[in-house]
């Protein structure tokens, strides 16, 4: 097996208390098998606490606090857990995120995962999509990579300016929002905000000199999400046995545009993208809605 991480995985480092959206807020927190054990070996005070706030069952994780907050989640942003046992002493889920991880033929690729504030920070301070291969630390493009993936994406495909413009259509826009809508939430505030950036697309299109005219569209810093589409190719490769390249392709763009009018709704490009990525892409189900509809 060859080892391939996104240049991005072996940089990242968690913000910890300086993170505007902790992964300790609004998740479940599984723990594996073996952390378990381990939590129930501890024979001191804070194993007592950890034992008290664990629901077994089916599915074992902590117990939430009333506001869906890991209860080890310190006021300062710091992890109660880490503070007193390190790294070691967190579960897998804890430890990894947001890493990813995925097989396609005889090689295993890596990454970090956009609902992250700091992927996207370190994504938006590229000017490239590169790859490390592990065992040389041989630094390879995105197009190279798919070359030893084989896995045949034109060169033309994987540039996002290239192909925006074919799908700037109204009707396609608006349906690609509707999706989005009908998705299952995160929570309370998700489908106030996709109708806002319902809302943002009809005004833009109200105040341009041709109100059907969507072309304009990639005047909204395609440029800046380039490497964000290929991004999201990247994570959903392994997807395309399933549902072929071009569902893939209509996917990255889509999710793209709907970052571009997030962002220029709420004047916030990370947030968009961050938003876009824990509602979509951390949910495999809503990532089938999405595909399913555009295979039709």
């Amino acid at each position: 097996m060859i080892n391939i991480d996104a240049e991005i995985y072996s940089e990242f480092k968690c913000k910890a208390d300086k993170c505007k959206h902790s992964c300790c807020k609004g998740w479940e927190i599984d723990i594996d098998e073996d952390t378990l054990y381990y939590y129930k070996s501890l024979d001191t005070e804070l194993g007592n606490e950890i034992r008290q706030n664990i629901h077994e069952g089916e599915d074992t994780f902590f117990k939430l606090t009333e506001d869906k907050r890991c209860p080890f989640l310190k006021d300062s942003g710091l992890c109660k857990i880490i503070e007193e046992l390190g790294e070691d002493g967190l579960c897998d889920i804890c430890r990894l995120h947001p890493r990813f991880f995925e097989k396609i033929n005889d090689y295993s690729l890596a990454g970090v995962g956009l609902s992250c504030e700091k992927a996207s920070e370190l994504l938006f301070e590229k000017s490239s999509l590169d790859f490390i291969i592990c065992d040389s630390q041989q630094t390879i493009s995105f197009q190279k990579l798919l070359e030893m993936l084989e896995i045949d994406i034109s060169q033309d495909s994987l540039k996002l300016s290239n192909i925006i413009s074919e799908y700037l259509d109204e009707a396609k826009i608006e349906k690609i929002l509707d999706i989005f809508y009908i998705t299952e939430p995160i929570d309370s505030n998700w489908k106030n905000e996709v109708l806002l950036v319902k809302r943002y697309l009809k005004n833009y299109q109200n105040n341009s000199e041709d109100r059907y005219d969507l072309k304009n569209l990639d005047n909204l810093d395609v440029q800046k999400y380039e490497l964000f589409y290929q991004y999201i190719l990247f994570r959903q490769l392994e997807l395309i046995e399933d549902y072929g390249i071009q569902i893939i392709i209509d996917y990255a763009v889509y999710s793209i545009i709907f970052i571009m009018l997030y962002a220029k709704s709420f004047q916030d490009d990370i947030e968009a993208v961050r938003r876009w990525s824990e509602q979509i892409e951390y949910n495999e189900d809503n990532i089938d809605i999405i595909l399913n509809d555009l295979d039709k």
